[in-house]
């Protein structure tokens, strides 16, 4: 299963309304002249650790998860993504150069929400911030497209330990949790950076299709106590992976400049 850019363009249009009572011709969301009314999309990250050795670390964070997602949405840019998505075959005739042109739009749409405050998240647990995000709900459907999932992510101490020593890993929360309807998940999971883009994916596929997020959410990769993303959606492959080039002669992937 993946994203349909279709679908994708579905969520995130969002026209102008018309004065009351009077009709008019719908905008056509396929033109360029249109883009402008297209909204955001993405998730809110909430910092809940502070200290001095860590503000690199928070920045390294929110920084790689917005370039891996970039380089994930190359996924749809695939030609057999193009071919499957029927909605797109009949909107625009399944035209190449315009479905570049819409993919690149979604990737200039996607958007980290940053929220940091020392004096109210210090040291913060998971039922706490779920109850910050839930007060800030309204705030985030005004932001972006996709805030009804209430899927937020948590830097928390171990996050930000894990970036300083190269494991880049995040968590995602689920602020309407109920545990009834988890098949046993708690309502949060551990990630890497570079399966960001699956869980969105999985978030919104759950919506579209009516089905529970978390027959999917239960998996996990426990050699690496993560989430197993690629049970969900084709894996991108490792090349929106975080990795160290190493001054190593059996290294052939990564060359460090002299």
């Amino acid at each position: 299963m993946s994203i349909r850019v279709s679908d994708m363009f579905d969520l995130l249009w969002k026209p102008p309304r018309g004065p009351p009572g009077v009709k008019r011709r719908p905008l056509d969301k396929m033109l360029l002249e249109n883009f402008k009314h297209f909204r955001n999309w993405g998730f809110k990250i909430y910092r809940t650790y502070y200290s001095a050795e860590s503000d690199e670390d928070w920045n390294n964070l929110v920084n790689v998860l917005r370039h891996q997602t970039s380089l994930a949405l190359g996924l749809l840019e695939s030609e057999e993504l193009r071919v499957e998505d029927d909605e797109w075959m009949k909107r625009c005739d399944g035209g190449k150069s315009k479905w570049a042109d819409r993919v690149n739009l979604i990737r200039k749409l996607f958007r980290l929400f940053p929220r940091e405050d020392a004096s109210l998240l210090d040291g913060m647990d998971i039922v706490g911030v779920r109850e910050v995000c839930a007060k800030e709900h309204a705030e985030a459907t005004e932001k972006m497209a996709g805030a009804f999932f209430k899927f937020a992510l948590v830097a928390d101490k171990a996050v930000l330990r894990d970036v300083a020593n190269g494991r880049f890993v995040v968590k995602a929360i689920d602020y309407d949790w109920n545990p009834l309807t988890s098949r046993g998940n708690p309502g949060k999971i551990q990630l890497f950076t570079g399966d960001l883009l699956a869980l969105w994916g999985l978030l919104f596929a759950a919506h579209l299709m009516d089905t529970n997020k978390y027959m999917e959410l239960v998996d996990r990769d426990t050699e690496n106590d993560v989430w197993f993303a690629n049970g969900f959606m084709p894996p991108f492959g490792d090349c929106s992976q975080v990795q160290i080039a190493k001054d190593d002669p059996l290294n052939t992937r990564f060359r460090v400049d002299p």
